[in-house]
């Protein structure tokens, strides 16, 4: 979850000016494990034999035009691969916005033989680690009136 900038740069300066010193909110944590993580629809991937799973992000898209030049003159490719693994790509075929993250870290927890706690502790760092590169979002489904 991102912080608005204003907190963000008071959690920085507060490391050396204590008066600015302000925590990060508390999360509840029942709060979070109802999120549901989307996809990225930019985003390309493929299933391999070997369970892992390889992903196509594209770049350069939304670039400006010196940026996009420079990247044309130093031969920047169009696009660049990330590899999950095993366990990575499991929790990446769940991320399609019917799982939730509760569910999520109980099927991983049960296909890889894991403790509840280790599955939660792997399943919620790694959703982060998507989340900070945009390769998924979070979403609360709404309840129909």
């Amino acid at each position: 979850m991102r912080l608005p900038l204003k907190m963000w740069l008071y959690c920085r300066a507060g490391r050396w000016l204590p008066f600015l010193r302000i925590r990060p909110p508390e999360i509840d944590r029942s709060a979070v494990f109802v999120l549901r993580p989307g996809r990225n629809s930019l985003l390309k991937w493929e299933k391999r034999p070997s369970g892992d799973v390889l992903l196509t992000v594209p770049q350069n898209e939304r670039a400006g035009f010196v940026t996009r030049t420079l990247a044309r003159w130093m031969n920047v490719p169009p696009e660049r691969y990330v590899e999950l693994d095993e366990v990575g790509g499991f929790v990446w075929e769940l991320c399609d916005g019917n799982h939730t993250i509760d569910a999520i870290v109980q099927k991983t927890s049960r296909q890889f033989k894991m403790n509840r706690r280790e599955a939660e502790v792997s399943v919620t760092m790694f959703l982060q680690m998507l989340h900070e590169r945009n390769f998924i979002g979070f979403y609360r489904k709404v309840k129909k009136a």
